[in-house]
């Protein structure tokens, strides 16, 4: 099924490099009694110049002397017992994408009850809805931040004239969903479940949102574009790319969650993370461990 891909977003994405598709099996973990799943939709070539706040000689050799990093493009699938949810949805159009290793572990398109979306940036909403603008999750309502909420599905005409055109865009994807009243923007009091939190991470965008998972002591939590540059913010976590909408408030947020990550020992898988990660801080930096 072809989703919309907006032309927005074919250019950004050229700006970062290139884009492949590549087939991978969706990586489990399990989160006491949750299963979680990070399904990969496409990886793209981003370039060390995208970073600021960092001396760009220690950032390459953080990189280990490369000036661009191939970034995987994740979306991650959480079965509760009571919902099968899908957080965030890739670029789409991707060849063995989301919606092919969501397959590989079981779960149709129409098994999916809840979408929970980290923000409205067209790399997490491109398998939402179809070309032809039919819900490809049919069964399925979608759950983010009233704050991201209003700022992308609101007046378009009170943005910035750069991001009026992204707005529209993400209006006519989520559309299908407004019109079969599956899309319910949550505020900071609302309850998603038995042991999903919604946790206010804003910088990235206006409404940029960590989903936490709690099940027998154990803890993950999807930081969704909390880190791009896997290779190089863990260790100089104060570098930002220059497309935070508030960089300030994106760089109090990624210090301080992954502060709290690595006291609290949680799991952490991010949109352009590699693997699912646990931290620990050593001075300024963090060292992430891989999880299997």
């Amino acid at each position: 099924m072809k989703a919309i891909i907006s032309s927005l977003l074919l250019v950004s994405l050229m700006f970062m490099g290139a884009v492949s598709s590549v087939g991978q099996t969706p990586q489990k973990i399990d989160v006491g009694d949750f299963q979680v799943w990070k399904l990969q939709d496409t990886q793209m070539d981003m370039k060390l110049s995208m970073l600021s706040g960092v001396d760009p000689a220690e950032a390459l050799k953080v990189n280990g002397g490369k000036d661009s990093q191939i970034s995987p493009v994740n979306a991650f699938l959480v079965k509760t017992g009571k919902h099968t949810i899908l957080i965030d949805a890739g670029i789409g159009n991707m060849k063995d994408g989301i919606l092919e290793q969501m397959k590989m572990a079981g779960v149709e398109p129409s098994n999916v009850d809840l979408i929970f979306l980290t923000h409205l940036h067209p790399d997490h909403i491109g398998n939402l809805t179809s070309a032809d603008g039919k819900r490809i999750f049919p069964n399925a309502t979608i759950r983010l931040s009233q704050t991201e909420s209003d700022f992308w599905v609101g007046n378009s005409e009170a943005l910035p004239a750069n991001q009026q055109g992204q707005s529209n865009q993400i209006k006519k994807v989520l559309e299908p969903y407004i019109q079969a009243k599956a899309y319910s923007p949550f505020s900071a009091t609302d309850n998603l479940g038995e042991g999903i939190k919604a946790i206010a991470a804003y910088g990235h965008t206006a409404g940029h949102t960590i989903y936490s998972f709690t099940s027998k002591g154990s803890e993950f939590w999807c930081i969704g574009d909390l880190i791009h540059f896997g290779n190089v913010q863990f260790k100089l976590p104060k570098a930002s790319v220059n497309f935070d909408g508030n960089g300030k408030q994106a760089l109090e947020s990624r210090l301080e969650f992954f502060s709290q990550a690595a006291t609290k020992h949680v799991i952490v898988g991010g949109a352009h993370l590699a693997n699912f990660y646990r931290l620990q801080k050593e001075g300024d930096s963090f060292n992430a461990t891989a999880v299997k």
